[in-house]
């Protein structure tokens, strides 16, 4: 069953510092080891397990994780990302609880901090407190608390972090009016006025203007190897949410979907494993070495294999072998990770290399591949290759036009398509030829026959409707992009309403 794999892979460990397993839900011996895991390395519990392996299970689950997930957020401080998932076992219902170790200890139980010793829970007795006080000292002077020197809140995405803001308080079952302020210094992005790095990577309109090393490029080649030549050359520049929504939206039709007809009945199926490629690029994201200016996360598709190359070598106590089996998750930009859990991009802490294998076996894709080179983390999708070839694109645009229609297209557009790159007005004209040939179409229609991002042709189009070249017709929800009448008379076409 899903996510059942998880519980086989703890089942083969020994309790230890990351790892207990819990016969019942006793909510006060839970939050102790949970508290000692945030304050050591992180970890998992199983409730339902008991110290033998012996599958017990938790009656009425769905009530008493709850209960557990309440009493965790509201009485562990200060508060911290807690994974709770119910899973089904050998035909039994048991708790997975996991957290990350923490940025901002020591953590506290009830006025008390506990720390992991072995695969015991202990108080903490003063030598280890002030261990775990100079770690705090040491993480408000980590990369993404460092202050961003004349950013204000006007520079940042409103819309994303109200949408933040909107999950953050779901998660914290609060009901009070939380502005974007407050939700910023609540969770550390904002610091004596000041927003962090990791403020403007997260929630910054333009990122790049403090940060050019958080731009995100995904690269097409038509061949095996890279080169000069390529199909496709994208760079995502935006805050880490907007680059996750552009990005699945592009890979989306990269590599396409297939169709299928059972019985009337029609279904279609993405032809890329879908949880294990989002697990993966979202892993870069997080992962990623952003306080280095050599910093890069780079995604090349070539017609053999998919690559994800992250700058940022693994942490220390990993290994390539470690991503393979349940391992430490040890993270490199917690407060970016934490927005991400809030978001729910992230759900099951710690599991996700864990998850792309099972997702590619299960979905019968090749098993993707880690290795490190000179600080660079590359994951390989083996097979997994992009539905596009170079002169596939160009001649399904062009198909059934002559060369001098397309020359008085050309023509028409040099107006607005002075002082621009070859490229911006290649992607213009293609624009043209695809309403010369099906007149009415809306901007994602166009995106889906000429693959281009619908931000970029909606910038276009704008050009192309001030300078009178094409118009819009229709509602909102049911109309579509026109050539003006205009343009269809100096290309000898009747008007096609």
């Amino acid at each position: 069953m899903e996510n059942s794999f998880i519980i086989d892979n703890l089942l083969q460990q020994e309790e230890g510092i990351r790892l207990e397993f819990k016969a019942k839900p006793d909510v006060e011996d839970i939050a102790r080891s949970i508290t000692s895991f945030i304050n050591t390395h992180g970890g998992d519990l199983v409730i339902g397990i008991d110290n033998n392996k012996n599958v017990i299970g938790v009656e009425q689950a769905e009530e008493k994780a709850n209960h557990i997930k309440n009493v965790l957020i509201d009485s562990i401080k200060p508060i911290a990302p807690i994974s709770l998932k119910i899973i089904n076992y050998k035909k039994r219902n048991v708790i997975l609880i996991s957290v990350w170790e923490g940025a901002k200890k020591p953590y506290q139980f009830k006025g008390v901090i506990y720390n992991r010793n072995g695969s015991q829970t202990r108080t903490t007795n003063p030598e280890k407190l002030n261990d775990l006080i100079l770690e705090r000292k040491q993480s408000d002077f980590h990369w993404e608390r460092m202050p961003v020197l004349g950013a204000e809140i006007e520079d940042l995405d409103i819309v994303e972090i109200n949408k933040t803001i909107v999950r953050y308080k779901d998660y914290r079952r609060i009901t009070e009016q939380l502005d974007e302020e407050d939700f910023l210094v609540n969770t550390g992005l904002m610091q004596n006025g000041n927003l962090s790095n990791a403020c403007i990577v997260s929630f910054g309109n333009d990122p790049i203007r403090y940060i050019p090393q958080s731009r995100i490029r995904i690269t097409l080649y038509p061949t095996k190897s890279s080169g000069d030549n390529f199909i496709d050359d994208r760079i995502f520049e935006g805050n880490i949410f907007k680059n996750i929504s552009a990005i699945f939206e592009y890979i989306d039709v990269i590599y396409g979907k297939s169709y299928a007809v059972n019985k009337l009945i029609r279904s279609e199926k993405s032809n890329y494993p879908r949880l294990a490629l989002r697990e993966g690029i979202l892993n870069a994201i997080v992962h990623r070495d952003y306080n280095s200016v050599k910093g890069f996360l780079q995604i090349s598709i070539y017609s053999d294999r998919t690559e994800i190359s992250n700058y940022g070598k693994l942490p220390k106590g990993i290994t390539i072998e470690d991503l393979k089996v349940e391992h430490s998750s040890i993270l490199r930009n917690p407060d970016v990770a934490q927005m991400c859990f809030y978001r729910r991009y992230i759900e099951m802490l710690g599991s996700g290399t864990q998850r792309m294998i099972r997702d590619c076996r299960d979905n019968k894709f090749k098993l993707p591949i880690w290795k490190e080179t000179d600080n660079v983390i590359t994951v390989t999708f083996p097979g997994l290759a992009h539905n596009r070839n170079a002169k596939g694109i160009i001649k399904g645009i062009l198909e059934g036009l002559n060369k001098a229609t397309i020359a008085k297209l050309e023509e028409i557009t040099e107006g607005i398509t002075e002082g621009i790159t070859d490229d911006v007005r290649d992607k213009i004209i293609k624009i043209l030829i695809v309403l010369y040939k099906e007149a009415g179409l809306k901007t994602l229609d166009i995106e889906k026959l000429i693959d281009i991002p619908a931000k970029s042709i909606e910038r276009y189009i704008k050009q192309l409707k001030d300078s009178e070249i094409i118009e819009y017709r229709g509602a909102k929800r049911t109309g579509g992009y026109y050539l003006t009448d205009v343009v269809k008379e100096r290309l000898g076409k009747e008007a096609n309403d």
